[in-house]
């Protein structure tokens, strides 16, 4: 029985420890080796995904930039990574 509420492959790029973009969002491939074949493709590319459920892409992407921003808070590493990146590079007057 298929979900009534389509799935996702939400792709995305870190660009340092501070920032991520989302490059595109696609539904997610049924088939077994078509998403073994699009993984390959990401990790080829520097790419990340998120499998995420939601009624429409622009949901979709929503939700995988929370989920990102939620990740990298709960991790202490990935935090103060991120805050010294931001502290090198972002500096104000």
């Amino acid at each position: 029985m298929t979900s009534p509420i389509p799935t996702w492959w939400v792709i995305y790029r870190e660009l340092n420890p501070a920032e991520m973009q989302v490059e595109a969002v696609e539904p997610a491939p049924t088939d077994a080796d078509a998403q073994d074949a699009r993984c390959a493709e990401f990790v080829a590319a520097g790419q990340h995904a998120y499998v995420i459920t939601a009624p429409d892409a622009d949901a979709a992407s929503d939700i995988a930039l929370r989920v990102w921003a939620e990740e990298l808070v709960a991790s202490p590493a990935r935090l103060a990574a991120a805050n010294a990146h931001i502290a090198a590079n972002h500096r104000t007057n």
